[in-house]
């Protein structure tokens, strides 16, 4: 055999460990990011699709947030490609604008629906990593965030770089929300690279769950941590192949505690911000009962508590979480004994429906 054999998971691996010079990537485009906000404000637009498919939908919702919470007379709709495709095409004009998320640009839902809606005079910009793709042929605005070719099958690095690109257009549409933020991004890269740096901790930490019998895991979050949570929730679920599910927090109440046995973890994603008191109550409640817990959080930290980042943007410490939930589940896969660089029926780009 020619050539020294591959490493079980170092594809992925090494696309994680290059989410803080992702984080520095994105600073660069900050001045296109912000120029994209405001070419969409200035259209007045009468509705603004958020969409992606997989991943890149949990994306777009993550970006939504500022908008439904600081603009909300904005008609905002965050709906997976295939969706817009059955359902809502025909709502599609030159009165609404589409933001497109997609890894390769050629997503085929993603990719249908930006051709459609340019067929009915809508301004569409698309986020990808890829400098070059089919969608170029439907966007007004080709946004592409140079982090390198992701090697990984599951996304990692694609999803927070997009994510983190998608918010900072969203709070760029916010008056006052961005004028801070290389502040805020040197914070956001000093908790990826302290995280990188312990991640034989995490390590240790999910290969712990193996021998406690884990193999279920509900993840929960609030506001802008609910679709991280929906984000980890399918990390868990394409790379281990374990049940995974994601649910808001407080939601957890509302029948799905009944089935907490000693095989389930629950992950709490805590950060510090308007939900952060009544998810703090819960993840206290259940820690009294006895269950398997795991909280992120940048606030009243203790033994069983991962820390998140602390900017001065709610949406951005949710964001922080991803990146620890990706190192717990890699190193859960592979203390499984599976290959995360190789999740079986996965593949790079669907490009069919």
């Amino acid at each position: 055999m020619n050539g020294a054999s591959r490493v079980v998971g170092e594809k992925t691996l090494q696309d994680i460990m290059e989410i803080p010079r992702s984080i520095d990537a994105i600073r660069e485009n900050f001045d296109s990011l912000k120029e994209v906000a405001a070419s969409i404000v200035n259209r007045n637009c009468r509705c603004l699709y958020l969409t992606g498919c997989g991943s890149s939908y949990y994306s777009a919702m993550l970006m939504s947030i500022p908008l439904q919470i600081h603009r909300p007379k904005l008609n905002v709709r965050v709906i997976p490609s295939s969706e817009i495709l059955m359902y809502l095409i025909n709502t599609l004009s030159e009165e609404c604008c589409i933001v497109a998320i997609s890894r390769s640009g050629e997503t085929a839902e993603t990719l249908e629906v930006m051709k459609r809606g340019r067929e009915r005079g809508t301004y569409n910009v698309i986020i990808t990593i890829s400098e070059k793709s089919e969608s170029i042929k439907y966007a007004d605005e080709y946004l592409y965030i140079n982090v390198g070719v992701e090697r990984g099958i599951v996304m990692t690095k694609s999803f927070y770089s997009m994510s983190l690109a998608g918010l900072l257009i969203t709070l760029s549409m916010v008056a006052g929300k961005s004028s801070d933020m290389d502040l805020e991004l040197d914070r956001l890269k000093e908790h990826a690279i302290n995280t990188i740096e312990k991640r034989s901790i995490i390590f240790r930490l999910a290969e712990n769950y193996i021998n406690m019998g884990i193999n279920r895991f509900i993840v929960l979050g609030s506001g802008p941590s609910y679709p991280i949570a929906l984000e980890a929730s399918l990390k868990l679920k394409e790379s281990s192949y374990v049940a995974a599910e994601a649910m808001h927090a407080l939601e957890f109440r509302h029948g799905p505690i009944a089935t907490l046995d000693k095989n389930v973890l629950v992950v709490i994603i805590n950060q510090d911000g308007k939900s952060y008191s009544y998810v703090y109550k819960l993840y206290e409640e259940l820690r009294n009962i006895g269950a398997n817990v795991l909280r992120l959080s940048n606030k009243d930290l203790d033994e069983d508590t991962l820390p998140l980042s602390k900017t001065s943007y709610e949406e951005l410490d949710a964001l922080s979480a991803i990146l620890l939930l990706q190192l717990i589940t890699y190193g859960y896969t592979l203390a499984s004994g599976l290959d995360i660089d190789s999740p079986r029926r996965l593949v790079r780009v669907v490009t069919h429906y």
